[in-house]
Formats: structure tokens, sequence, C-alpha cells
């Protein structure tokens, strides 16, 4: 099977709205950005869409590659990717709004909500949204992979989840765990009584207009839904395994567009949904370079330090990452539907042609 036959369809399909600086030097960053995206898909190496923002203004908006192999349709900005673990930066918002809203706190155990948790004295929610309770990640249970092909209602997830010994005392290691969001979810549901999805969607997705945003449901008919790939040694790129993304409630079960986030991005930009002082607590470092769904870091670009807030989202099929620096007012989400794609080094490769 050779895949590069795709040839010019998977060239560069949409670049709208574009903010065409005044600046050469933007102007061909902008241009060697789509240069090498087209690269690296002509490698096998990327197929998606990417949108680069500055200043709340979009610089770059682009899909390049294959959305469906098998009926050859293109990657636009209105192709819907499952975005994995970005989904976490949503329930650490709602977490928020409801904090602020006075119906929790950070510091409170979970034995408030879940008086039959073994570990509910022990353990937080800033344990669970920093990674730190030492629950577990459920992709250990020993049957995961017949449960991922299953749906699984969120309490069923939770009963399962608590059966797990700690891997550690909380609050004293970090392990990424997607367990801890999972309860999150179902945290939100038993506080809102609404589905997790349906309070994403009246909250946040609503009024942000994020319109093409949402849990990503199997049996849903969903317009411009990408289909996820993956890569085998003996034949090349593959249709990826089946999921039932009920299994990633809450850490990584939803879907959205590059211009979706990019509304999200100016949602946090000002403040929209929660108060200064709550935005603050999301992107704290809370001692292991992690705050509330962001990875909080330092870079260091041509010689000069920017801080960095940003998340990936791997599942099953998609390889994703936003990434947003917060004192040059620069974000870029890069979504994608081939889960060898490294995105870490797309990412990093962009912003040095933008910072250039």
């Amino acid at each position: 099977m050779n895949t590069r036959t795709l040839g010019e369809t998977a060239k560069v399909v949409t670049l709208r709205n574009n903010i065409i600086p005044e600046s050469g030097d933007l102007v061909n960053a902008l241009s060697a950005i789509n240069s090498y995206l087209e690269s690296k898909y002509q490698k096998e190496e990327f197929s998606g869409a990417v949108l680069v923002s500055k200043n709340n203004e979009i610089l770059f908006n682009a899909g390049i590659g294959i959305a469906n192999r098998e009926h050859q349709i293109k990657c636009t900005h209105e192709t819907k990717f499952r975005i994995g673990s970005i989904t976490k930066q949503f329930t650490s918002m709602a977490i928020m709004m409801l904090s602020e809203q006075g119906f929790l706190s950070e510091g409170d155990r979970l034995a408030k909500f879940f008086p039959l948790c073994p570990y509910g004295e022990s353990i937080t929610i800033h344990h669970l949204l920093t990674h730190t309770s030492g629950i577990p990640n459920i992709t250990q249970l020993q049957d995961f992979k017949k449960l991922m092909k299953e749906y699984t209602p969120l309490h069923i997830s939770i009963e399962l989840i608590m059966k797990l010994p700690l891997d550690f005392q909380p609050g004293s290691q970090f392990r990424y765990s997607n367990s801890g969001y999972l309860l999150l979810a179902y945290l939100i549901e038993m506080i809102t009584g609404q589905s997790y999805e349906e309070f994403l969607i009246e909250n946040i997705f609503s009024p942000l207009s994020m319109n093409s945003s949402g849990p990503d449901k199997y049996k849903e008919i969903i317009l411009q839904r990408a289909s996820g790939y993956e890569f085998d040694h003996k034949i090349g790129i593959v249709n990826s395994d089946f999921i039932d993304m009920s299994i990633a409630s809450g850490g990584g079960n939803l879907l959205s567009t590059t211009e979706d986030l990019y509304k999200w991005e100016l949602a946090l930009t000002s403040n929209t949904l929660v108060s200064n002082k709550a935005m603050q607590r999301l992107f704290t470092d809370y001692g292991f370079g992690y705050g509330y769904g962001w990875f909080v870091k330092d870079e260091l670009i041509y010689n000069k330090a920017l801080k960095s807030v940003y998340h990936g989202g791997g599942i099953v099929g998609f390889k994703n990452r936003i990434t947003r620096y917060l004192d040059e007012h620069v974000c870029i989400i890069v979504l994608n539907n081939l889960s060898t794609t490294d995105v870490d080094d797309v990412t990093n490769n962009i912003a040095k042609l933008i910072f250039q």
C-alpha cells in the first residue's frame, strides 16, 4: 500500500482568516510553516490541521493531509479530531467554575463526595487535578483492552478504579493518571445533576460558540469527523483500533477543531469563564511541572526564555497538542489523525519559525 499516491490531494486545502502582517520576516515564517508541514505529510509524518495565533489574531490556519483516506476527504479547518488528553483542560476549567460558585474546593477530600472510597480521606480534588493522587491509571486494569471496546458508564469505571490499591502516598509523587480525571468528570455529574458532556456544552462550548466540539460517540453521525490511523511496518498506514470513548470521559473523550480551540484560546486570554485568580491556579506549577490540566514549562528558544503552558492528546489513531506562550501571546494548535506523528517536534519546529 503506497500512501504517497495521494500526492496533490494532500496539499493545504484551506488557509483562511489569515492576518498577513507587514513584517516580511513573519510572512516568510508562515510560508516556511506551510512548506514544513507539507514536507512532513509527504514523508507520512503528519496529517491534520494547524492554527497559529498571536495577539488574538490568526496568523496561520490550514489543513494538510487526509481526514479519511478511504474516501479521499481532505483535512480542513472544519475537520473534527479526537483531542485526547487536551480534554483534561476542559475538565479542570469545569472544576474551577464549580469552585468559584461554591460547590467545591480544591482542598476537599474525596470522602466528602465518595464516602465509600477506600482512600477518600487521603486524596483531595487538588491531587486528582495534578496527577499526584497515587490512584493507578485505568489503563493498568488487567482487561483494559477489552474494556476500551465496550460502552463503560462513568460509575462502572469509578467502581473499577476504586478497587485498585494506591501506587504511592497522595501528594508525594507525580504520575500521570487518567483515573483522576474520570473521577473529576463523575464529580461534576454528582454536583450538577447533568452529564459531564451536558455541563461542558451548556457552560463552556455554547457560551464560547464552540459548536464543533463535544463528545466523540461512535454511533452518532458527526459531520466532518476525521478517521484515525496508525502505522503498520508491514502494510503502512492502517485504520486505528476501535475504542468506545466512554472509557476516556473527563480525560480524553472529546473532539474539536483548530478553530474551536482558537475560541478556547481567546476565552483563556480574556478570563471569560472564571476570574483571573482561578486562571492563575490553572497555570501554577505545583511542584512537578503540572498545573490543573496543563503542563507548565520554561522553554529556551534562540536563547530567549519563554514561559509555556501546554498539553498533548494522544488516543487511538490521533496525536495532538496545544501550546500557549503566555508572555508572547502566541498559541500553536496541532491536531493530527496519525498516531505515529511526533506532535511535540512539530510544535517545537513551528515555534522556532515563529520566534526566529
